[in-house]
């Protein structure tokens, strides 16, 4: 079955729900003229009609369907799937974005409405049982029984099967349930809040907050469950870095990764084979893109093997780098990397070039970027691998990738920070958002300066001790 027959099936089974659900609650409502005598004297003649308990049951078990679709596709939907959204359709993935961005006061709102479904539902099994009673001859408690069971076996399945279904597309979910997830949201946000207000009365003795769960629960229970495993000394912190890695690669896109295009090495498809033979030989590559006119139109990829072959074997034909060229892999600055990890290894290819929405040349990305990504910066011998720490004469140049304590003792200086283990994670966590190029911030004595980023990470810092005052205002 393709995406788009399920996507089809999916929305006509929630229009569906929804119809039924409301013919249901009609009929319920219908039915207050027949009440018994003994339930009008109590005010309850609504209820006369057991089979219009029935049909409110049923809606409610519906209506618990479509909000636990709804709550789930909250929790499951991600920022990749949002940019894949966006590439199709814009104002849809814009739309999407802002469930994304309210996300967690949607779901407290959801959470709350379905406990009230399910309150609902509670209320009608009671209301329902006197005439399963009547019906059957037995007593309440056995009506209970006969009434509980069904309606639970019910309940699992109008909630497995939705529920199912939004963890595989959130998107899709999300996108056709806007409507009813905003007039929730708009409904039950207020009393949802007050409730955790409640909530966070007692929690706050303990230290803790009280909210709902969205997003990423797996995830940070995994994490969690590592950071423990590391204090308890079962793993090293290489092998935690490792798998903090692997979470953030999944939201990770290729322009994140890339060599911009005005840090490329590459050259004019026309120009003289051993002019591209010592750029290979300069740069240490073994793939030069060609482009033709400018960089910002890659044409191909010319490999050092092919070139080298080619001049050694020439006799007194001109070797053509376009004739050698292989044709260039073009992605999107949006591609998540590991789908381009798999589309690589695929096609075999180890370079590919990156596009911007304008169909110019963004950079490149290589297989090594990906890797690295996981695993960190791998070296090579072409590498000029500068020292972790170099002091000057006004204080330190340091990678940002140095462990922490590593720095601390060749500073003479105590950082602690339970939460990062470079130099590049404690500064940024002393900015507690991305720094700038330039941008400086003092810390434990010291003033660290960001001279170089790459891409999300500080990638190298200029460390000098802070400049403490030696002179006092006093005041007369």
């Amino acid at each position: 079955m393709s995406p788009r027959q399920r996507n089809r099936r999916f929305e006509f089974g929630v229009t569906f729900i929804l119809v039924a659900s409301i013919l249901g609650l009609i009929a319920f409502a219908g039915q207050s003229h027949g009440a018994s005598e003994e339930l009008d004297a109590l005010g309850l003649g609504f209820i006369a009609n057991g089979f219009a308990v029935l049909g409110g049951l049923f809606s409610l078990l519906m209506l618990s369907a479509i909000l636990v679709a709804s709550q789930k596709a909250l929790d499951s939907i991600k920022g990749h799937h949002i940019r894949h959204v966006r590439e199709n359709d814009e104002a849809r993935g814009n739309r999407l974005q802002d469930l994304y961005d309210r996300r967690q006061k949607l779901v407290s709102a959801h959470v709350f409405a379905l406990q009230a479904v399910r309150i609902g539902m509670v209320l009608c099994s009671f209301l329902l049982a006197p005439r399963v009673s009547d019906w059957l001859g037995t007593s309440f408690v056995l009506s209970m029984v006969v009434i509980a069971i069904p309606v639970l076996v019910l309940s699992i399945v109008f909630e497995l099967i939705p529920s199912s279904y939004a963890a595989l597309y959130p998107h899709r979910v999300a996108a056709f349930l806007r409507p009813m997830i905003l007039a929730v949201g708009a409904i039950f946000t207020i009393p949802a809040n007050l409730v955790s207000g409640l909530a966070n009365l007692v929690t706050r003795r303990f230290g803790g907050k009280a909210q709902y769960s969205i997003a990423n629960q797996t995830e940070e229970e995994i994490k969690t469950l590592v950071e423990s495993a590391e204090e308890m000394g079962e793993i090293e912190s290489e092998e935690r870095e490792l798998l903090h890695s692997v979470f953030e690669f999944g939201d990770t896109v290729a322009r994140e990764v890339m060599t911009p295009r005005t840090e490329l090495d590459a050259a004019p498809v026309n120009s003289d084979p051993h002019d591209v033979l010592k750029l290979i030989q300069e740069s240490g590559h073994t793939r030069i893109p060609l482009f033709e006119g400018t960089d910002d139109q890659i044409v191909g990829v010319i490999h050092a093997k092919d070139l080298f072959l080619a001049i050694l074997n020439q006799e007194n034909q001109p070797v053509s780098l376009r004739r050698l060229m292989r044709p260039p892999m073009f992605v999107t600055e949006n591609r998540e990397l590991h789908e381009l990890l798999t589309e690589m290894r695929q096609s075999k290819t180890h370079l590919a070039v990156v596009q911007d929405e304008f169909g110019g040349t963004a950079g490149i990305v290589t297989i090594e970027d990906i890797i690295e990504e996981l695993v960190g910066e791998i070296v090579d011998e072409y590498d000029d691998e500068a020292p972790a720490i170099v002091q000057e004469n006004d204080g330190w140049l340091v990678d940002g990738k140095t462990n922490i304590d590593d720095v601390a003792r060749t500073l003479g200086a105590e950082f602690e920070s339970e939460e990062f283990d470079t130099l590049g994670g404690y500064v940024f966590g002393l900015f507690g958002r991305q720094p700038k190029l330039g941008e400086s911030i003092e810390g434990e004595g010291f003033r660290f300066s960001v001279i170089e980023t790459d891409g999300r990470r500080i990638s190298r810092l200029k460390v000098e001790r802070a400049v403490v005052p030696t002179s006092f205002d006093f005041v007369e």
